[in-house]
């Protein structure tokens, strides 16, 4: 997905006494300036992205005039902290410490897309703060993370079996602890909790995601107020192909009024 170098800029923002590092995209000298967007990683994943899903967006949004930060939550990326401490609540409170430190600076609301689990804690994190956010668009938001869990005692088709005995369980080559699984099962509704964001939302969820079935995504479209649902025949969950990017540029170049993409 080409597109110029954009000037980049080291951030910090303080979580709990640690620090979520990341990144801001800005536009060369003389370009105008219009939204400013937050990019939200998934689970055990980083800033980048997927096969740097979130770095060929930003510079494209980039190009078109944005400003584009991204953070590692922590325990993920760069960002401290360990990944076996991590839980899906004090994540969303991340988010909601990036959705207030970039609206503070951006002088206005902005406007978040996210992947995954990120699109999943976004959500709540907008609906907690629906005054800073001009929209939300959702990327195969993982709603199933509580029957996952809950239900099938699973992530990710791993069984959680193992993890009472040895505290938490290996995902990956990262050791998710304890604390995230009990999380979960303390009454989370992750769907409750989003449905108080009254701006646009935009769903787009491939048909062949084998990690999040497609009506987890199809239920924020039918809970949020302002929310459409685009079904994208084919892909998966990591959005692998350049088509299925394409296609994500598209839709989201039109839902935050930007100009048409370029040929990639």
């Amino acid at each position: 997905m080409g597109t110029a170098n954009p000037d980049a800029t080291p951030v910090t923002l303080e979580h709990r006494g640690q620090l979520l590092r990341g990144t801001e995209y800005q536009p060369g000298t003389g370009t105008q300036v219009s939204p400013s967007v937050l990019l939200v990683h998934g689970f055990s994943d980083s800033s980048v992205g997927p096969q740097r899903l979130f770095v060929q967006m930003a510079r494209q949004l980039v190009s078109r005039g944005a400003v584009v930060r991204l953070y590692d939550r922590l325990g993920q990326g760069l960002s401290d902290g360990e990944f076996e401490d991590i839980t899906l609540r004090d994540e969303i409170e991340q988010v909601s410490r990036m959705i207030e430190a970039f609206a503070r600076d951006s002088g206005g609301a902005i406007h978040v897309i996210a992947h995954s689990l990120g699109a999943v804690e976004s959500a709540i994190a907008a609906a907690r703060h629906p005054a800073l956010v001009a929209s939300l668009t959702l990327w195969s938001p993982a709603g199933v993370v509580v029957d996952d869990i809950t239900v099938k005692n699973e992530i990710q088709g791993q069984s959680l079996t193992s993890v009472a005995a040895n505290g938490g369980f290996d995902f990956g080559g990262m050791w998710l602890g304890q604390a995230f699984i009990d999380d979960v099962r303390n009454n989370l509704d992750v769907y409750q909790e989003a449905s108080g964001y009254p701006g646009p939302v935009r769903v787009l969820h491939g048909t062949k995601d084998r990690i999040v079935p497609t009506e987890y995504g199809r239920r924020y479209a039918d809970l949020l107020p302002d929310a459409t649902f685009i079904a994208v025949p084919g892909a998966d969950h990591a959005w692998s192909r350049v088509t299925w990017r394409e296609e994500l540029l598209r839709h989201l170049v039109a839902h935050l009024m930007l100009p048409e993409p370029q040929p990639l």
